[in-house]
């Protein structure tokens, strides 16, 4: 790729990354895991340079559901941030730990294989299905202009039903190519 080209969309990506980090804390969230990727690299930085979130980077998304599950019951609002293969991965934590002891949780999951993005047309045809099959409430966030009342709307069903909600962002919320 042209580096230049790298360098705008990096710029490009920080006003979308700025607007969930603040829809996250409008939503009330005080704690954030995430696990590396490429396409929200952005947004894990501007989690991670917020003073107001705690964050807390991990090498598993399981883990992830386990470490959220401890900071809820400490009294945080946790989000995670992953990617869809992640989300996969976590199925087994999610199941034994936030549906069976209800544990809310705002999953924040790159929807890579959404439409018009090469490479990931599998994944992308599974995760939803795979949403739903666990009983997640499932948003899928296109429009900026959406960002905080979509986090906001998907915390408040994730407190009020205790199971996690899942928010699946794609490039074009991103600001990614």
């Amino acid at each position: 790729m042209d580096p230049s080209r790298r360098k705008t969309e990096t710029l490009d990506a920080k006003a979308p990354a700025a607007a969930i980090v603040a829809g996250l804390k409008n939503a009330g969230i005080d704690f954030v895991a995430t696990l590396p990727d490429e396409k929200m690299l952005e947004l894990i930085r501007a989690v991670e340079n917020d003073a107001a979130l705690r964050h807390v980077p991990l090498c598993r998304e399981e883990e992830g559901i386990g470490i959220c599950a401890g900071a809820y019951l400490a009294g945080k609002k946790t989000a995670i941030i992953m990617q869809n293969a992640g989300f996969l991965n976590s199925c087994n934590a999610l199941t034994t730990t936030s549906l069976q002891f209800q544990i809310p949780i705002l999953m924040l999951i790159y929807y890579a294989g959404d439409i018009g993005d090469r490479g990931f047309a599998t994944l992308g045809t599974v995760t939803e299905p795979v949403l739903q099959a666990m009983g997640f409430r499932t948003y899928v966030l296109r429009k900026k202009d959406e960002i905080d009342t979509t986090l906001r709307g998907a915390q408040i069903l994730a407190e009020d039903s205790k199971r996690p909600v899942a928010v699946l962002l794609t490039k074009s919320v991103l600001g990614v190519a």
